[in-house]
């Protein structure tokens, strides 16, 4: 056994002066105030559950200029990030259980980190012979290329035919314009109405999860019974930012008052779950004339959110729960929590060793980041499974992440 002693995260207690045991499977053993073990390490740094990001794009496969699991996962490790979810929008799409399986395959001989995936849902997908027997981490739904009618319908048949989740792109399709930007407030305005009409027109479910919360009109209808996730760049950048048509992104960046509106839901617990909504393109085309949307962020999620912790806008209360607990908690995966059983998978902070965000010193392929030479805290050690992956955001492993929700057909 290897034992891990410092202050350590414990849920319902926080931080405590403990020992975590990692067996040699690389599952928790014991949670105690004194372990032996054949390898003890003491640190001076906080012991933390690593993250779970839910909602990534690692455009593999596909758009391999873009990303693949290898450098994506390797940006999600050096950021604190030992399981992702990824998205179903790849080329070709994860809609069939041949592109499931494939893209499994392909997560599994690249990726660094733990890995699930979502499903693209669409309408009498319940219908399909194989639905019964599939288990993604979720289904996925899309506003485009569905009606409304059919996109509430596709929501409520899932709901009726699936004990997972269904993932909402919370914008309704009928008030999404896709008109050419002069600014980033014209993407703005192009959609100012569409996430509070559809929320609005959402099935107040337990089942129901709605990605990417970006509006204080959208949080004021969100299902009461929904869980919800919110990201760092619709927490901390807005409109009056200095920022240009490269941060375009789905659903828009708004104003100020909706970072504080949102922000104040993450702190007071009605948005359940961080997530980074890692979509990266390159710069050459994002500065395009038709730029697409998304931004490069499980790196940098964890780290600019423990600075926030750092500056006191944030309890580390509120990041663990966000960051680890719930993530894992809504996708019913036994995650999140430091206690015997678990996969130890674990970071290390040290709160006062704050540092630039460079992007010379960033993993995923996009090579840009619209938090260039903001204030961060990169975890100083990442433990997956009881292996050390990642020391102060330098890459240790290259490979071993393994699949939560493998296929099963």
């Amino acid at each position: 056994m290897k034992v891990l002693e410092g202050k350590v995260w414990i849920t319902g207690q926080g931080l405590t002066n403990a020992c975590v045991g990692i067996n040699d499977d690389g599952y928790i053993g014991a949670v105690k105030k004194i372990l032996k073990g054949d390898v003890h390490t003491t640190t001076t740094d906080i012991i933390l559950p690593a993250a779970t990001d839910m909602h990534v794009h690692f455009r593999d496969p596909g758009n391999p200029e873009k990303e693949v699991w290898a450098s994506g996962s390797a940006a999600a490790a050096c950021g604190g990030v030992t399981a992702v979810i990824d998205m179903p929008n790849t080329i070709p799409p994860t809609n069939s259980p041949s592109h499931f399986e494939e893209k499994n395959n392909r997560a599994s001989s690249n990726s660094v980190v733990d890995f699930g995936l979502g499903f693209y849902a669409y309408p009498g997908i319940s219908k399909e012979s194989w639905f019964k027997n599939m288990s993604p981490a979720f289904w996925k739904l899309y506003p485009y290329k569905f009606n409304w009618p059919e996109y509430q319908s596709t929501v409520n048949e899932i709901i009726a035919n699936s004990p997972r989740p269904i993932v909402i792109h919370g914008e309704h399709p009928d008030y999404i314009s896709y008109e050419s930007l002069s600014s980033l407030s014209d993407h703005t305005e192009n959609r100012s109405k569409a996430e509070k009409l559809c929320l609005e027109g959402m099935p107040n479910s337990s089942s129901l999860h709605v990605a990417h919360l970006s509006s204080q009109e959208g949080l004021d209808v969100l299902p009461s019974q929904a869980s919800s996730e919110v990201c760092p760049h619709h927490l901390l950048l807005n409109l009056s930012c200095k920022v240009g048509i490269e941060c375009k992104v789905d659903p828009p960046l708004r104003e100020r008052n909706d970072n504080y509106a949102l922000y104040d839901a993450l702190r007071n617990g009605k948005i359940d779950i961080l997530a980074s909504d890692h979509a990266p393109h390159l710069m050459s085309e994002k500065s395009s004339a038709k730029p697409p949307s998304g931004i490069p962020g499980v790196e940098t999620m964890i780290p600019l959110m423990l600075n926030e912790v750092a500056e006191d806008r944030l309890s580390l209360e509120r990041l663990v729960s966000a960051m680890s607990e719930k993530p894992a908690e809504r996708l019913g995966i036994q995650r999140g929590k430091l206690i015997p059983g678990n996969p130890a998978d674990i970071i290390t902070v040290d709160l006062k060793n704050k540092t630039k965000i460079s992007l010379e010193n960033l993993h995923s392929k996009a090579n840009w980041t619209p938090f260039e030479n903001w204030d961060a805290i990169f975890p100083s050690r990442v433990i997956r499974r009881g292996q050390l992956i990642a020391t102060d955001g330098v890459l240790q492993e290259k490979k071993g992440g393994t699949s939560i929700f493998p296929p099963t057909l």
